[in-house]
């Protein structure tokens, strides 16, 4: 598996004027605007965003699709956690395990950033998974 490449990137908060930095394993604080006509004198051409096309493959799979901040991302994983004990508690039920497993692996999405972290998700977790790994999500940043 080959880590994506280092360098500048859309904004993966959603921002389309700013570029965020990639340093290859994680995003950083860092931002620049994203460049446009708009900033450039008249009659000058808009600079090309530099990428590095030296790789023939990038697997894109482990870079999140939505931006976790350091607090979202605790939160996230609290709720992840208390939905995973609240899964093994209720095993012995066995006919909540067909939606308390979807769930808990739906919550690991949205502590990685691979699934949006919703509303509807937070309610859902608040009433069929666990009540305070429910607040948890809705307490913490949605995606959409």
């Amino acid at each position: 598996m080959t880590a994506p490449i280092a360098g500048w990137y859309a904004d993966p908060a959603g921002d389309t004027s700013k570029l965020r930095y990639w340093d290859g394993t994680k995003w950083t604080d860092s931002c620049m605007d994203y460049p446009s006509a708009a900033t450039q004198p008249a009659g000058q051409p808009v600079p090309p965003v530099q990428v590095d096309c030296s790789q023939t493959y990038v697997n894109y799979a482990d870079m999140p699709l939505y931006y976790v901040s350091p607090q979202d991302s605790t939160l996230r994983l609290i709720a992840f956690i208390l939905a995973l004990l609240s899964t093994i508690t209720a095993g012995w039920l066995i006919i909540p395990l067909a939606w308390m497993i979807p769930m808990t692996v739906m919550t690991w999405g949205v502590y990685k950033g691979k699934r949006p972290n919703t509303v509807a998700f937070g309610v859902c977790s608040l009433i069929f998974l666990n009540v305070v790994g429910g607040i948890l999500l809705l307490v913490s940043t949605k995606d959409e």
